[in-house]
């Protein structure tokens, strides 16, 4: 696109080496719409790893089975980086109420919980759909 770094190196410049907060160390809730190894799953304690070929059972909406995969492992990544800027991202199930109302796309029920208000962001594969767009905005 004929793009430069030129405004990113000047960002970098102005701000040298201190530790900027831009976002105020603020904790996050993550919803997760459904499994998808290898980049989104949970782990039983007897290492069974739930992923696309199981449904949503018990354990999905279960927050005490962490979730885990490549996506959660770069989120965990940026909130290492972010030096205390983000403190915490809690990652959650889908709303059982999105989820019934649309059954078709738990990750379009995910960008409902996010413009409910119900969790601050969803993780995932996620297209931008019409429909989705008008739920919420993307980055």
């Amino acid at each position: 696109c004929n793009s430069t770094d030129y405004f990113w190196q000047q960002q970098q410049q102005q701000l040298g080496s201190s530790n900027v907060s831009v976002i105020g160390g603020i904790n996050i809730t993550a919803a997760i719409p459904d499994y998808q190894y290898p980049t989104l799953n949970k782990r039983l304690p007897d290492g069974t790893v739930l992923n696309h070929q199981y449904e949503r059972g018990d354990e999905y909406f279960d927050d005490s089975v962490p979730f885990g995969g490549i996506y959660i492992d770069y989120i965990n990544e940026l909130v290492k980086i972010s030096n205390g800027d983000i403190q915490n991202v809690t990652f959650t199930h889908t709303s059982k109420a999105s989820l019934k109302r649309f059954p078709a796309s738990s990750y379009t029920a995910a960008v409902r919980d996010v413009q409910n208000g119900l969790v601050d962001m969803a993780v995932g594969p996620l297209w931008i759909t019409g429909q989705r767009l008008k739920m919420t905005t993307f980055t």
